[in-house]
């Protein structure tokens, strides 16, 4: 597979209209200390809803893929006490296979395909969490659209995954659930949504999220496009020729 033309500017066709603070900051988890209290939360999450799952995988833990070189963890904190209150971590296959891609047969129209996972997403409860969500969603497909991904790849668990066909994710297996290693034993949806299409499907459905996701700037949402052309973007060989010849700090 060819590495995908790096994009600019956003997914959406309508610019924003206006400008929205959130009670919280998401940004890049950029050191060891910010990964470990994104998997600390992690861990808590998940031990709400599949505590078995938390104990089988460590998931309080760093896991293998949280400490690649070419995936980016995303945080969110809150402004009032500087708590977690979300994370997300996306990966492609710009340089690694998707574990979909491992474990499953997915339709033609992945095959040879640029692709994004949106993997070990959590929330806080309560109204804060929610709102957490849509911005989460709406980093993903910024960054997707930024670094040439075709397709974002999720799972979801019943009943949250009727939220992503409402936001206009499309069912990959068509109503047959899956067993993934990402959550052993637990049946879930695999969902898609073609970067290209995401405007056109949301307006089309006339989606409420499209305001929130398109036609409004949130400053507290900081993206570090460069880390993210470094990590998804410039190829491993490339980084580490980098690094080998740059002197030493």
């Amino acid at each position: 597979m060819s590495r995908p033309t790096v994009r600019v500017g956003s997914p959406y066709t309508r610019a924003a209209l206006e400008s929205q603070p959130l009670p919280f900051r998401v940004r890049i988890a950029s050191s060891k200390h910010d990964i470990q209290r994104v998997c600390q939360h992690r861990g808590q999450a998940y031990a709400r809803h599949q505590p078995g799952l938390v104990e089988r995988l460590s998931l309080g833990q760093p896991e293998a893929d949280d400490l690649r070189d070419d995936i980016v963890l995303v945080m969110a904190e809150s402004h009032e006490d500087g708590s977690i209150l979300g994370s997300l971590r996306l990966s492609t296959n710009i340089n690694t296979p998707l574990r979909f891609e491992r474990e499953f047969d997915l339709p033609p129209q992945f095959h040879g395909r640029s692709m994004m996972e949106a993997g070990r997403m959590v929330t806080q409860n309560g109204p804060l969490g929610r709102m957490v969500v849509p911005a989460m969603i709406k980093v993903t497909s910024l960054v997707s659209h930024r670094v040439g991904t075709d397709y974002v790849l999720l799972i979801a668990r019943a009943p949250l995954d009727r939220m992503y066909k409402a936001w206009q994710f499309e069912d990959v297996f068509q109503g047959q659930k899956v067993v993934t290693s990402a959550q052993p034993g637990v049946p879930v949806t695999l969902f898609s949504m073609d970067i290209e299409q995401v405007d056109h499907r949301l307006r089309t459905a006339q989606c409420p999220i499209y305001q929130f996701m398109a036609e409004t700037h949130h400053p507290d949402i900081e993206l570090d496009y460069d880390f993210i052309h470094q990590r998804f973007n410039v190829p491993r060989s490339e980084r580490m020729s980098r690094q080998e010849t740059e002197p030493a700090q």
